[in-house]
């Protein structure tokens, strides 16, 4: 991720200035309507508006191709621990969850990015939306488009936008991050993370969960038990 070693410094100016609640507002509205009170407390609380927008973009973005995958989900989480205060991992696994659940106004996400960033920020933005795309494979007809219509909505031009799908994908998610170890894990380690997983994402442990969310644990389990079948050797 050398390459947006400089996205803090990008992005800073609007995250101090730029206006706080936009989107949030909408986020903790959502969250205290489903009676999760001091849930919507802690999850918005630390974190900033730039990154809240992110997060929307990158769950919409993952849910584009009718598929939710665990790598784009490792990817995204990933990537705003390494550029963004690290103290608040546990929020952001919150937020993003509770995106990939709902569907908020991009264009309130995309106008607050246009508005109050400069334009290398929101060239990064769409780089970082075409790495997650990748992370899992190839990217996909539906991504694309989609990438291609929140470049035209932040203003990044055609012409950039096809420079930026030049570049080499710099990284990827391998199955030692999707069961949360390093790459020097154990095998002792590998099956401890491993059951640890089974035991949050097992159907049988979620039985009051609605469908939509049924449905996402259904392929976080599949991931978990794939990444886990490449590595016990």
């Amino acid at each position: 991720m050398a390459r947006y070693e400089k996205w803090l410094g990008a992005g800073l100016g609007w995250v101090v200035g730029g206006p706080i609640g936009g989107i949030i507002g909408f986020i903790t509205g959502s969250l205290v309507e489903r009676g999760q009170n001091t849930d919507a407390r802690n999850i918005t609380a630390n974190i900033t508006e730039f990154e809240v927008n992110l997060i929307v973009l990158a769950s919409h973005l993952i849910k584009a191709d009718g598929r939710v995958s665990l790598k784009e989900i490792a990817f995204t989480e990933d990537f705003l621990n390494t550029h963004f205060d690290d103290a608040y991992t546990q929020e952001r696994k919150q937020l993003l969850s509770h995106c990939l659940q709902k569907e908020y106004d991009l264009g309130i996400v995309c106008d607050q990015i246009r508005m109050n960033t400069q334009y290398p920020t929101r060239v990064q933005v769409i780089r970082f939306l075409l790495d997650l795309a990748q992370c899992d494979g190839e990217l996909s007809e539906r991504e694309n488009y989609f990438i291609f219509r929140i470049a035209g909505y932040i203003n990044v031009n055609d012409v950039q936008y096809r420079n930026i799908k030049k570049e080499p994908v710099i990284t990827s998610i391998t199955a030692y991050q999707i069961l949360g170890v390093q790459s020097t894990a154990t095998v002792a380690e590998i099956r401890t993370a491993y059951r640890r997983l089974v035991l949050q994402y097992h159907p049988d442990r979620n039985k009051t969960a609605t469908e939509a969310e049924k449905k996402l644990l259904a392929q976080k389990f599949q991931q978990i038990q794939e990444a886990y079948d490449q590595l016990k050797g």
